[in-house]
């Protein structure tokens, strides 16, 4: 099969952490580059290659999504989120979902793995609530001051978009449609413009809910727990476990915690970076058979990104 050319419009680490990941999968990619000083329309060789990876700035995905949407007949990998403007919702009204591809990785990491494998086993009933809360102190560091990620012009929904945007992202493809949002957004350190730390609850179209608490300025810690009708499933950044049955009580017949079932190691750093790789390798998968990505992920991630900005999808 021919060489397929790549290029990454942004250049940051998070397009070199997908460049390392392309460069140890078995085909050859010639990359090819992008400056960003010029339209997409003088540069006939970002257009005419095979793959476009947005891995710039938030505030910059939309301009790039509707210049290629005039007729760049190649594969789009897009950074999460599509967009960061209620504005620029009308981006999902003109791409071609066949060939955009959004890069919420969360959707391939060890969590869905981890839940099948246990609703095999167990009788675990329907999932009904999910509760995250993700933080590290990322405001306290002087590269935050200087990142995009603090400025609100650049970044106005602040964590939410940046880090909250992974769990809402799961909760949707966990949960399905959503019916109703709430979003509280502050600035705790005050260290540059935009919100640091955040809280939504998403209430999803078939009764179930989930809330979410992200922040980078409080202490670090990662903890998911998923509820479901008979078990429960706890993520603790260390460990996965899962709790059953519910029936499970005392001498004195009161309700306690249920023993740990089944249960798997998997630290932080290699539960982000391996559902990385699994995104991206999926994506190059779907790129190297011709394929069409299925339209389901392109619904689910208006709905993810419409709730990040405190939308509901009543289409």
């Amino acid at each position: 099969m021919p060489s397929l050319e790549v290029c990454f419009i942004g250049n940051g680490s998070h397009a070199s952490r997908i460049k390392k990941i392309i460069s140890n999968i078995d085909h050859n990619f010639k990359i090819v580059s992008h400056d960003r000083t010029l339209s997409l329309d003088q540069q006939p060789h970002v257009l005419n290659s095979d793959i476009i990876f947005i891995t710039s700035p938030n505030n910059t995905h939309s301009d790039y999504i509707k210049s290629l949407s005039k007729g760049y007949k190649g594969y789009v990998y897009c950074e999460k989120p599509p967009i960061n403007k209620v504005s620029d919702l009308e981006i999902f009204d003109i791409i071609n979902p066949a060939k955009f591809f959004f890069g919420f990785n969360y959707r391939y990491s060890e969590i869905q793995k981890f839940i099948l494998q246990v609703k095999d086993k167990y009788d675990f009933g329907e999932l009904i609530n999910i509760n995250v809360h993700m933080s590290y102190p990322f405001s306290v560091k002087k590269h935050y001051k200087g990142s995009w990620k603090s400025d609100i012009k650049k970044s106005p929904s602040g964590v939410i978009e940046n880090l909250g945007i992974h769990y809402l992202d799961l909760s949707v493809t966990l949960l399905g449609a959503v019916k109703g949002v709430f979003l509280n957004l502050t600035n705790i350190n005050k260290t540059g413009t935009a919100g640091d730390t955040a809280s939504v609850s998403l209430l999803h179209s078939n009764g179930s809910s989930s809330q979410t608490f992200i922040s980078y300025a409080t202490l670090a810690r990662e903890d998911m727990y998923f509820s479901f009708e008979r078990g429960d499933i706890n993520y603790n950044g260390v460990e996965f476990n899962a709790y059953y049955p519910r029936e499970t009580f005392n001498q004195e017949g009161l309700s306690i915690t249920p023993p740990v079932v089944l249960s798997k190691s998997i630290n932080t750093e290699s539960f982000h970076s391996d559902s990385l790789k699994n995104c991206v390798n999926f994506f190059i998968n779907i790129v190297l058979r011709n394929e069409s990505f299925d339209h389901n992920l392109f619904i689910n991630s208006k709905i993810s990104t419409m709730a990040m900005l405190g939308e509901v999808d009543e289409s």
